[in-house]
């Protein structure tokens, strides 16, 4: 039996404003842009470099759409985030002594850096995709964020003169309100964000700067990224006395964890309902995180805030990291069949 992991599947419904185009789903413009011809002069099935997105970022990041498939009801792709000029830490199983110290002599491996074979690049990320309909279903591996694969969506939709055009807006949005699809909890009163992915902080005092450092991480999906204004949140929440107390009566090894809630009330108006869609784009990824929605009439979490699932998938091989591509593509099929059966999105 394969080997299998779980990933989370996201899911964004697509949505332009090209009058002409109006009548074409999300699935049909990226078919007929995957058989338009690029500059190669072929169709960008038989083309891959007329498949390649350039993120302009001036480091050699580019995102591949790989392998693709038109499966007749859905088309279905590989994104690979590949880089160009990047190069590879490696450590070379070599034995040797190495003078670490004028105490220690030790025996290490060397470790070195080294730059990707002629002829390939290094792949920093990989995403899987499937549309159907208006509907987009992904899953991320690696380090390709959301934001990218809704970048190469967008760009691809622009190639050619048959696609969207430089001036049309395009939108892939969340499912997020749930009143906006059941109904059943009227008008928005709070939002709640809380959990483990929240800042986790150690606080010092502001005092003798050189030797005492404040810093602060916030853990997102096991990573930790600098959030340098812990202490002038600590201050905002508690003033600037207290604060300075709190950091004051931690030890060297104490941290202050918040297991923070963000709450919004009020009645919801178009630009806060607008915001509220965008940010859910960002709480998507917080799979640690718990989101509550609170409505006049009743409450919902975050698996129906969220439109999104863990499904397991299947290794290419056991013991290696890249997913089986034919089951990808089933997984995200039934992932689209029980959303729809569950009348969470319309077919």
């Amino acid at each position: 039996m394969a080997q299998t992991v779980y990933h989370m599947v996201h899911y964004r419904e697509f949505s332009h404003d090209n009058v002409s185009l109006k009548s074409n789903s999300l699935e049909e413009l990226v078919r007929q842009q995957l058989s338009g011809t690029g500059l190669s002069g072929l169709p960008r099935w038989e083309a891959i470099e007329d498949r390649v997105l350039d993120l302009g970022s001036g480091d050699g990041m580019e995102v591949v759409l790989n392998r693709v498939a038109d499966l007749s009801s859905a088309i279905f792709g590989e994104m690979c985030l590949v880089h160009s000029n990047g190069v590879q830490a490696l450590l070379k199983l070599t034995a040797e002594k190495h003078q670490a110290s004028t105490i220690t002599l030790a025996e290490v491996y060397s470790l070195m850096e080294e730059s990707a074979p002629r002829g390939s690049k290094y792949v920093r990320g990989l995403a899987y995709f499937l549309a159907i309909g208006n509907h987009l279903f992904f899953i991320r591996t690696q380090s390709l964020v959301q934001g990218t694969i809704e970048a190469y969506v967008d760009w691809l939709l622009r190639q050619g003169v048959s696609g969207l055009a430089s001036g049309d807006s395009m939108e892939l949005s969340s499912k997020f309100d749930k009143s906006a699809l059941a109904g059943d909890i009227g008008d928005i009163r709070s939002l709640r964000v809380g959990g483990p992915t929240f800042p986790q902080m150690n606080i010092k005092p502001v005092t003798e700067v050189q030797q005492k450092e404040r810093a602060t991480t916030r853990k997102i999906a096991d990573k930790f990224v600098q959030f340098g204004q812990a202490f002038d949140l600590a201050t905002a929440l508690l003033g600037p006395a207290r604060a300075q107390k709190l950091a004051e009566s931690l030890g060297p090894e104490e941290r202050l964890v918040v297991d923070a809630v963000v709450k919004v009330q009020g009645t919801r108006t178009e630009e806060s309902k607008r915001q509220l869609s965008a940010l859910a784009k960002e709480l998507d990824s917080l799979t640690e995180g718990k989101v509550t929605v609170e409505g006049k009439d009743g409450k919902i979490t975050d698996k129906d805030a969220i439109l999104r699932t863990n499904m397991p998938f299947n290794h290419q091989k056991d013991g290696h990291m890249l997913l089986d591509f034919y089951n990808v593509a089933d997984q995200l099929q039934k992932v689209y069949q029980r959303f729809v059966d569950d009348k969470k999105i319309k077919s």
